[in-house]
């Protein structure tokens, strides 16, 4: 009889949990073809949605040399995964060469730049990207005299498409006292914003 009244409550309880389990919610935007969680291929939107603005700072070194940057950019989203992106940079350097003194330079520049999402690189760390960009800067103060190099910067990054980032880049062109950074390598903060 035990057996029995054990038998007939699990059934009840079984028959009971299924009537207030719930159907999963699929929530949908009007206009929407699928469900939101399902991320569209940017190939098949126009031009002006494949657009991403944003900005960041750079360079950021205090100290001996002193170096900080900011840079507003654009980025092209190519796939789900890459960006290609151009942005203007203003760049701010001072050092102190012992007798010699003190000089500051604000430097102007343009750089091209692209970012990769790697499968392999987000199961590691998450949400991780290679980038690698080139740089162009002109020297506009001339009290110093100094031709600064056109850095080639190669790194690894973390942060989604759309929101803050942290890269850390290697600048493979670096030449002490001609970069316009404080040493060859170079954190950069910043993002796609909308």
């Amino acid at each position: 009889m035990k057996k029995l009244i054990l038998f007939f409550s699990l059934l009840t309880f079984v028959g009971v949990s299924e009537v207030f389990a719930q159907e999963p919610v699929v929530i949908k935007e009007e206009g929407a073809e699928e469900d939101l969680d399902v991320e569209v291929d940017v190939r098949n939107l126009p031009f002006r949605q494949r657009l991403n603005f944003g900005g960041g700072i750079s360079g950021l070194s205090f100290g001996n040399p002193t170096s900080i940057g900011v840079s507003p950019m654009v980025g092209y989203s190519l796939t789900n995964t890459s960006i290609l992106g151009v942005g203007l940079t203003y760049q701010y350097y001072s050092a102190t060469y012992g007798s010699l003194g003190t000089y500051s330079s604000n430097l102007l520049g343009q750089k091209i730049f692209i970012r990769q999402q790697v499968p392999a690189l987000n199961q590691v760390i998450g949400q991780a990207y290679l980038t690698g960009q080139i740089e162009n800067y002109t020297n506009l103060s001339d009290n110093t005299g100094i031709n600064y190099s056109n850095p080639v910067l190669v790194g690894v990054g973390l942060g989604s498409k759309i929101g803050i980032n942290f890269s850390v880049l290697y600048d493979l062109n670096y030449t002490s006292g001609r970069s316009p950074y404080g040493s060859a390598l170079v954190v950069q903060i910043g993002g796609f914003f909308f």
